[in-house]
């Protein structure tokens, strides 16, 4: 399997992930060990950033589950696990951040 292979599987899980209309349907143990792999190795980049929350604004998933995409916004950083996250977050922005802090 290729590094082309490897990132579309990154990109559908991180779809599925962040979908609420995701179905969650047991995943192969091989297919789980690649996309495990393809994590890591998508996440090394960032594995010594700081960022200025805790959480994917968007759909919530725990930033110490791997991060995949970044955005500054107001001299901060923001990870999301997917792509997709971050770009919900780039249309209102600021709308992400104050519903964050409540």
């Amino acid at each position: 399997m290729n590094k082309n292979h490897l990132l579309l599987v990154v990109l559908i899980i991180g779809v599925l992930s962040c979908s609420e209309n995701a179905k969650k349907e047991p995943v192969a143990e091989k297919t789980s060990a690649m996309v495990d792999s393809a994590v890591t190795k998508v996440d090394e980049g960032f594995k010594n950033m700081s960022f200025d929350s805790k959480k994917d604004l968007i759909c919530g998933m725990p930033i110490t589950a791997g991060v995949s995409d970044t955005a500054h916004f107001n001299k901060k950083v923001y990870g999301f696990c997917s792509k997709e996250c971050k770009d919900e977050f780039m249309k209102s922005p600021a709308t992400y951040v104050a519903a964050a802090a409540k």
